[in-house]
């Protein structure tokens, strides 16, 4: 079992079942925290929620914590935005946001489509040295995920919903369990 530190920026149920049903042990991260948690954890996941990513500057310290110890770090949603900031991506807001089911994603590594679900206004530039950015949105061509080359950090603009909708991207945590391998 994967003990994770869930970082929860606005969490929905259904990502907390996905976990839960991926065998994952969740310990929340709350301000009562101390370092024995942290001595516990195999991974941290940053979920998505509400909102432009730089109102959650706060959380920006704890992020670069567990980045700069190279522990696993999976993100969705406002967690994809915030490590793509601290990993020094521009993010911007898009004139048309993001929002609803059906959302067409391909894989340019091996041209699987992806259908899911978002809801977001913003969105990061395209491709940098020493990350893997292979999942691109067919409809807006915006970048869809990071994967660092160089330290164990993924994220995905989209949610892997547990609930009704598309669930074509439930095996994100496929992504995030390689980096255990």
């Amino acid at each position: 079992m994967i003990k994770i530190l869930l970082i929860n920026l606005g969490c929905k149920i259904s990502i907390f079942k996905l976990l839960i049903k991926n065998n994952y042990f969740i310990y929340e991260f709350n301000k009562n925290n101390n370092i024995s948690i942290i001595l516990k954890i195999n991974g941290v996941f940053i979920s998505n929620g509400p909102g432009n990513p730089l109102n959650y500057k706060k959380k920006f310290y704890l992020i670069l914590f567990f980045m700069f110890i190279k522990i696993p770090i999976l993100s969705i949603c406002l967690g994809y935005q915030i490590i793509s900031i601290l990993n020094k991506y521009n993010f911007y807001k898009l004139k048309n946001g993001h929002h609803g089911v059906n959302h067409p994603i391909i894989n340019k590594n091996n041209k699987k489509l992806i259908i899911n679900s978002q809801n977001h206004n913003f969105n990061i530039k395209k491709k940098k040295k020493n990350y893997n950015n292979s999942f691109y949105s067919l409809f807006d061509n915006t970048l869809q995920n990071i994967n660092s080359l160089i330290q164990p950090l993924i994220g995905f603009q989209n949610h892997p919903e547990g609930c009704s909708g598309p669930n074509d991207f439930i095996n994100i945590f496929n992504y995030y369990n390689k980096i255990y391998e």
